[in-house]
């Protein structure tokens, strides 16, 4: 026992061989193993791999190359070593390679799956797949198919759909065979420039098309045998889901959902608001079960397995240490809690670190955290070579090893500059300064990844963890793991035993709310180009490096140079097209509306912002945002709304709340009267001067609106007037009070109109300038069939008509009739449902339309699509 304790102390010998045995990959193989792996994988999705053959042939290959160099290893020549070694990390490369295009072949949904993608609905035969995703209104279930009903018999169809119910009545397990008529619709991106390929994502990840329905009292328990191998994942749902419901009964509002997704890993059970709130205060990380919770649970196992075994069994220990016994108990205890959180990829890094750190001390060595992280990282990418490209992963493992890399350096200089915080009553302090040193290690480490994948950092992230993650620890993690684990045996004390927490959890959402309204709490970086994360990571690692000063700032000053003319490289050499004289975009917001105008002095605005009908998807942060950034947009001179309805209303909010705006321009209309939108609040806190057309500006005679010039172009409102909404507005549609833009250079204009109707048309004839020859019109109200009447479009003769929808929109729009009128007048017209975002760019004497897609297709086809720079060309 003794021998056993004093290998297991922190000054015990590392793990390895023998000092002067000759390790072909060094004391620590699995390290350069790891990023052999990560490295052939990302090769092989740069260059779109699909076939395994040859990777799998380099593979045996390289593989008998370092046999044959590893038995010249007894001559103890540097050269055979290095060969031995090279050739051993370029098979696991190519073996890597091989991994990710066979992930990539399972990837392509069956051939006969895009007939079904009509949204008729059609009987389906299908089983329950681990694990249902809860959100604040409906269940998501994950359902593998196995036919379809169709022409009078069962047909196979093996694919992978996401169904959604949004009002669930009965209970379905995972491993259910389940009968369901379903209407499937295939998984649509948002086709816009620096758009994200969701399609691809659910792909990768088993599901091909989605359902959608109200409730699932017509589905029906399957007659046919579901297969095996589900039985482990059933009885882990089941434990979840009761769970969950003594969470729902014994906690109410945010309390009940934030618990959710603290213990069971149900993380979307947290509302959109907050989540932005989590998210602001930089601690979005706390939703994901991962070392913390682990670590929590194996360590409450152990310290209880080591009491009982002292206690009831004194003559085991005489035969076996209570040591490694008790930490095998609690590495099997937290293996079953992390089964029951749903074994996310922050989850599955902790249980096999963990694992591998038992196993050290059983084995009386030192756990080594490099050699720890990097099995981990095999063991997760030889079963899910996709994950590699996941943030989930990339954060994970970078604040693992960022904490590893700084934290001890940073704990030993403190302990030498302020020594008196490591004894006498300055101790009653340094869990809190630990919390500080390890959040600091880990923002510093996951800060370039935040920033890429999410556009912004938060500043008060440091600040926030260093109190909430204590918090967490202390008071709300292990009062609510004891108090569930009770719950499991007595359901009906559940209130009783989860008061603490709940308390605890009131004062941990308290926390996070403070945090997330400080004032600039979070800071929009626009994209980070992939040069830039690479240079900071590159002096992350020097800075990290055993490494003379002389050398690091050597060493950091090349890191430096290289970078910048590494970027610099990059933006001279990019083959950017030269600016149209005046250009409009319609981006794809899905069902709503947003219009990007490029002015020929460089101005640029934005008309509505897109959105949905709820707060479940932000449309401006995830959709809007990215693809003016990705046009280089970087500052908008006006953001103009054309009403106060939520499809054209609720992706601006980020914008105002993100981008520097010379002037927010709306009519003053709101759904209660002239109040205003719920805009004008975020512009005035903001900074941002407002204009509200029937109140502010300066009127003609015929009731529209000047609006000054942007960048060469003038632009003019030419509805509502006041007089329309005296006498002749109903006070109830807000439609017809759309702010009808009109933006005029020269001879080309364009016409946004928001979402008026044919009558509405008529009366603004009028008003139009009569210089402008050569127009260009987004369709009203997205080409319902009571818009784009006869009389606009003959006094507009469009040179082309840009149509915003949502794909398979339930609004049947466009009309067929509007479709037909345009045909008939020979007006090209360019669709966001079919085409994605549309440019319609003027060059001085035509206008040129551009379409992000020729055609939108309804199926991934593993091809690896990307968004082209140089579209065609429609006439």
């Amino acid at each position: 026992m003794k021998t056993w304790t004093e290998n297991c102390r922190p000054s015990g010998p590392a793990s390895g061989g023998k000092r002067n045995e000759p390790l072909l990959l060094g004391s620590r193989p699995l390290a350069p193993l790891a990023v052999a792996l990560a490295s052939g994988i990302g090769l092989a999705h740069a260059l779109e791999l699909r076939h395994t053959t040859l990777p799998i042939l380099a593979a045996a290959a390289l593989l008998s190359a370092s046999a044959l160099a590893a038995t010249f290893l007894q001559k103890s020549h540097r050269f055979w070593r290095y060969a031995a070694a090279v050739f051993l990390c370029a098979a696991v490369g190519c073996l890597g390679a091989a991994l990710w295009a066979h992930s990539e072949k399972k990837a392509v949904p069956p051939p006969s799956l895009e007939s079904f993608l009509d949204g008729s609905e059609r009987l389906y035969r299908g089983t329950i797949r681990p694990y249902p995703d809860f959100y604040p209104d409906a269940v998501v279930f994950p359902v593998a198919l196995h036919a379809v009903w169709h022409e009078g018999r069962w047909q196979p169809l093996p694919a992978g759909v996401r169904v959604t119910v949004r009002r669930p009545v009965r209970e379905w397990w995972v491993g259910d065979g389940v009968d369901m008529p379903l209407a499937l619709r295939p998984f649509v991106n948002f086709e816009n420039p620096g758009r994200y390929d969701y399609v691809a994502n659910q792909a990768r990840k088993g599901f091909f098309a989605r359902a959608s329905i109200k409730s699932d009292l017509l589905w029906n328990a399957a007659s046919f045998r579901p297969p095996e191998g589900l039985g482990i994942h059933r009885a882990v749902d089941r434990l979840r889901r009761h769970l969950r419901e003594i969470l729902t009964q014994s906690l109410d509002g945010p309390q009940a959902s934030a618990a959710q997704a603290l213990f069971l890993g149900y993380r979307n059970a947290v509302s959109p608001l907050w989540q932005d709130r989590f998210q602001k205060a930089g601690v979005m990380h706390l939703l994901a079960i991962s070392g913390l919770h682990v670590g929590l649970v194996a360590w409450a196992a152990f310290r209880l397995t080591q009491i009982v075994l002292r206690a009831a069994f004194p003559r085991l220990l005489l035969r076996i240490p209570d040591i490694p016994l008790a930490w095998g108990v609690g590495a099997a205890a937290a293996a079953m809690y992390g089964l029951l959180a749903g074994l996310a990829i922050p989850t599955q890094r902790a249980l096999i670190s963990f694992g591998c750190a038992v196993a050290a001390l059983v084995l009386y060595r030192r756990p080594d955290p490099l050699s720890m992280v990097s099995a981990a990282a095999l063991l997760i990418l030889l079963n899910a070579p996709q994950s590699l490209f996941g943030a989930s992963f990339q954060l994970s493992f970078a604040a693992f090893l960022g904490i590893v890399a700084f934290y001890p350096p940073w704990t030993a200089t403190l302990k030498k500059v302020v020594p008196a915080l490591f004894r006498g009553r300055l101790r009653l302090i340094r869990p809190f300064v630990d919390a500080f040193l390890i959040c600091a290690a880990a923002t510093l480490a996951v800060s370039p990844l935040v920033a890429y994948h999410f556009q912004g950092l938060s500043a008060a992230g440091l600040a926030a963890n260093t109190l909430v993650v204590p918090f967490l620890a202390f008071a709300v993690l292990p009062p609510g793991l004891v108090a569930l684990g009770l719950c499991t045996l007595h359901p009906s004390a559940g209130p009783i035993l989860l008061a603490p927490m709940d308390f605890a959890l009131r004062g941990l959402l308290w926390l996070i709310d403070r945090f997330a309204t400080w004032p600039y709490a979070f800071a929009s970086t626009g994209p980070v180009p992939l040069w830039l994360v690479t240079g900071l990571y590159t002096a992350l690692l020097l800075l990290a490096a055993p490494m003379r000063r002389v050398r690091k700032a050597v060493g950091l000053a090349a890191v430096a140079l290289f970078t910048a003319l590494w970027g610099g490289g990059l933006w001279k050499h990019r083959p950017f097209p030269e600016p149209p004289l005046f250009q409009v975009t319609a981006l794809d917001v899905g069902q709503g509306s947003a219009t990007v105008v490029r002015c020929p002095q460089g101005g640029v605005f934005l008309v509505d912002g897109g959105g949905f009908y709820d707060d479940s998807f932000d449309v401006g942060r995830h959709v809007v945002a990215p693809a003016l950034w990705a046009m280089g947009i970087r500052r908008l001179d006006a953001v103009i709304l054309s009403h106060d309805h939520p499809d054209h209303r609720n992706g601006l909010r980020f914008i105002l709340e993100t981008f520097p705006v010379g002037r927010y321009v709306e009519t003053g209309l709101g759904s209660r009267g002239l109040t205003g939108s719920s805009l004008v609040a975020v512009a005035i806190r903001r900074r941002i001067p407002t204009v509200q057309t029937l109140v502010d500006g300066p009127k003609a005679w015929d009731g529209t609106v000047d609006l000054g010039d942007i960048g060469g172009c003038r632009l003019r409102a030419l509805h509502p007037t006041r007089e329309f909404i005296q006498t002749v507005w109903d006070a109830k549609n807000l439609n017809e009070a759309s702010l009808v833009l009109e933006v005029s250079f020269g001879e080309a204009g364009v016409l946004i109109p928001g979402d008026i109707g044919e009558t509405t048309e008529e009366g603004l004839l009028g008003r139009l300038t009569a210089d402008v020859h050569h127009w260009i019109l987004i369709a009203p109200h997205h080409g319902s069939a009571t818009s784009c009447g006869r009389n606009l479009l003959e006094r507009l003769r469009p040179d082309g008509v840009l149509l915003s929808c949502g794909f398979g929109n339930p609004f049947g729009f466009p009309a067929p009739a509007v479709l037909e009128r345009l045909q008939n007048r020979r007006v090209p017209v360019l669709r966001t449902d079919l085409h994605g975002a549309v440019h319609a760019s003027w060059d001085g004497s035509r206008w040129v339309f551009s379409p992000t897609l020729p055609r939108r297709s309804l199926v991934h086809s593993g091809a690896g699509s990307q968004y082209q720079e140089s579209m065609p060309k429609v006439p």
